[in-house]
């Protein structure tokens, strides 16, 4: 398999930078999330490693050898689509031994069918694209990345035409198919839920930077900046924000203490850290939210509006209702005028008044 390097890894058109030296590595047999919304600079990433872009500036090595100048038929690097962009004249079989067809190899058909069993297609390996469902042809186009034996697998938003109970199945599916096979993966998605659960790592994007490279815990409770702490996470964290006067962040009648002595912060606290409680930050309902196992609540407070998550089916509050809500220190993450995290800082909550 392979180490992807990225070094200084630049793409520009005239004045518009999509991509702007970024720093990256992923080990040999890794599964790699690369996560941002659209316009960070994911595909074009994705682009330079299969060879279709040029970078502008900086390198690609693979296994410490630079690929910048290798055509992509030489990369030895297998893709999966977005849309599965199978053959509709070919059967399934057909399809996936494609890749095969000017590589002398003896056992191709016996390689292909193998595959096919791996990714578990291999009684429809007679139909044509037509007659397959969208899952079954998401794994016929795995079938035919896998089956020359990549050293990079490239996903480029594989699972986004799927329903929603089958991109659940698909995601476990395609993580043991590369795990089985040891296959260094990178995945693009705008998908939250696919990199989080699918990868080893996880690189968030964001204006052709990266903001942060972690773990799913990592980038959850341990965000590095105020925009990977609000685009991870689901729903999104609460933000306030307000000026530090010896050490206090003050709105209304309430008051939260800062460990950080003046200037503009921003306090973030996941919906899920928010607490009920019988002293706290006074608040009422303004919106509840059914959302099967858990309940979501949103709530006015001097602050402004704030979401409450709770892991009940039932509601315990209706529009109207008033209640206090407190948080522990350790769970509270705070952020400069920077939009960086500042490191040790925390948040206590003091000048509470009852609900």
């Amino acid at each position: 398999m392979a180490q992807v390097v990225l070094k200084a890894l630049s793409k520009s058109w005239d004045s518009v930078v999509a991509v702007d030296a970024i720093d990256l590595t992923i080990e040999d047999g890794e599964f790699a999330a690369i996560l941002g919304p659209s316009g960070c600079g994911k595909s074009t990433t994705l682009l330079m490693l299969t060879g279709v872009y040029m970078p502008t500036g900086g390198d690609i090595l693979f296994d410490g050898a630079r690929v910048n100048d290798v055509e992509s038929r030489h990369r030895n690097i297998g893709i999966v689509f977005q849309s599965y962009a199978l053959y509709p004249n070919m059967t399934a079989l057909q399809n996936i031994m494609f890749p095969l067809r000017f590589q002398k190899i003896p056992d191709a058909e016996v390689r292909a069918r193998e595959i096919a069993d791996l990714v578990q297609v291999g009684e429809l390996l007679n139909r044509k694209p037509s007659q397959l469902s969208g899952g079954q042809q998401q794994r016929v186009a795995l079938a035919r990345a896998l089956v020359k034996r990549p050293n990079l697998l490239l996903l480029d938003e594989p699972l986004s035409n799927l329903d929603a109970t089958l991109r659940l199945t698909m995601r476990a599916e395609i993580r043991r198919i590369t795990r089985e096979l040891g296959v260094t993966t990178i995945l693009v998605t705008h998908d939250q839920l696919e990199a989080t659960t699918m990868a080893d790592r996880v690189i968030c994007m964001n204006a052709g930077r990266i903001e942060q490279v972690g773990t799913a815990e990592d980038l959850y409770l341990r965000p590095q900046t105020l925009f990977v702490a609000g685009f991870i996470g689901s729903p999104p964290i609460n933000l306030i924000a307000g000026t530090v006067q010896d050490f206090i962040l003050k709105a209304g009648s309430t008051s939260l203490q800062v460990s950080c002595a003046t200037g503009e912060v921003t306090v973030g606290l996941r919906p899920e850290m928010l607490i009920p409680s019988e002293h706290g930050l006074a608040a009422r309902v303004i919106h509840v939210e059914p959302m099967g196992r858990e309940t979501l609540t949103t709530v006015d407070t001097d602050f402004g509006p704030l979401r409450l998550l709770e892991a009940v089916a039932r509601p315990n509050w209706k529009v109207g209702d008033r209640l206090a809500l407190a948080f522990k220190r350790e769970d509270s993450i705070l952020f400069g005028s920077d939009a960086q995290r500042i490191d040790g800082a925390m948040a206590d909550l003091v000048g509470s008044v009852d609900a």
